[in-house]
């Protein structure tokens, strides 16, 4: 009896370790899985007491992790998933921080209020003439400024010592491009986007989310949806577009606060759209447009409001 007692214990013993090896080895999996879409901190910046300063007293100027390093100087500093810069964050990461960054699949958290002067283009490389950002296969990216937290993605920096301010105000703050068979959702959240030709811009087949977002004094359109693409707004002002003087301002602007354009669709609901110096907002193309609890205030020369349907019978209240 005591050497069956024995076997039937070495046989429990046994079956318990196979299991455990199997349930480790899932874990494994399942494990690297989820560093495929891991969220990545971004930390602001003061640009003090020189702009694109990036050697600061530990634990001032927007430095989150207490290095003293922000800005580029963040980017490359180790595999810390920390960046000083919303490009570093969202691409692959470079440097010491290789193999750390977004890569166009995860999230970026901005942890501390700050300004980026950047342009970003989220979607697959090479669309777009001259564009190298991007990867084949961008999927699912979050944007979003931790609660409490100030990002101003801006196209002027004032003193920029790179002399970029004009290159950028004619440019799109945030361009989505995602093709055709791609279903990779964009979310921005909790941002500022301010002094671009356009602010958001999704083309092809793209699928952006806006939520908690001001985008003001931008030069032709606010948020510009064109081709196949799908945009749902929400809780977000659009403001002052075409009211931008200064570096890069024209006088034939389109001053759009949302147009919507060919078979692009556009879901709009507890958002603001006045001041505009053209529509607040347009539907031009043949999709849908749909408002729900929606305001246009003072758009156009100042009228009480502007929603244009153009030729479009799909848009409705």
């Amino acid at each position: 009896m005591k050497h069956r007692s024995k076997r039937k214990t070495l046989r429990i013993a046994t079956l318990f370790v196979a299991a455990m090896a199997f349930f480790g080895a899932a874990l494994l999996v399942g494990s690297n899985n989820a560093v495929a879409n891991h969220p990545v901190l971004v930390e602001g910046n003061c640009d003090s007491p020189v702009p694109g300063t990036t050697l600061v007293s530990p634990g001032t100027c927007g430095d989150f992790d207490g290095d003293g390093r922000i800005g580029t100087a963040e980017d490359t500093d180790g595999a810390d998933r920390i960046f000083g810069t919303l490009n570093a964050a969202i691409g692959p990461g470079t440097g010491a921080a290789a193999g750390t960054g977004a890569n166009y699949n995860g999230k970026l958290i901005i942890v501390t209020s700050g300004r980026f002067a950047e342009t970003l283009y989220i979607g697959q490389a090479g669309l777009i003439q001259g564009e190298t950002r991007g990867v084949a296969n961008p999927s699912n990216v979050e944007i979003e400024a931790a609660p409490g937290v100030e990002a101003d993605i801006d196209a002027i920096l004032q003193g920029d010592p790179a002399g970029g301010n004009v290159a950028r105000t004619n440019q799109i703050g945030i361009f989505v491009v995602y093709p055709a068979g791609v279903t990779g959702l964009v979310s921005l959240r909790n941002l500022q986007i301010r002094n671009f030709s356009e602010g958001i811009a999704a083309a092809l087949n793209s699928r952006v989310h806006i939520d908690h977002c001001r985008i003001e004094n931008n030069l032709n359109y606010g948020v510009h949806v064109i081709d196949n693409s799908i945009v749902s707004i929400t809780n977000s002002q659009v403001t002052a577009t075409g009211r931008r003087t200064g570096v890069g301002a024209s006088t034939t602007t389109a001053g759009d606060g949302l147009r919507v354009d060919n078979n692009s669709k556009a879901r709009v609901s507890d958002s603001t759209f006045s001041h505009n110096t053209g529509n607040g907002i347009i539907n031009s193309g043949t999709g849908s447009t749909i408002l729900f609890k929606v305001g246009a205030f003072f758009n156009g020369a100042d009228t009480a409001g502007s929603i244009t349907i153009a030729a479009n019978p799909n848009f409705s209240n």
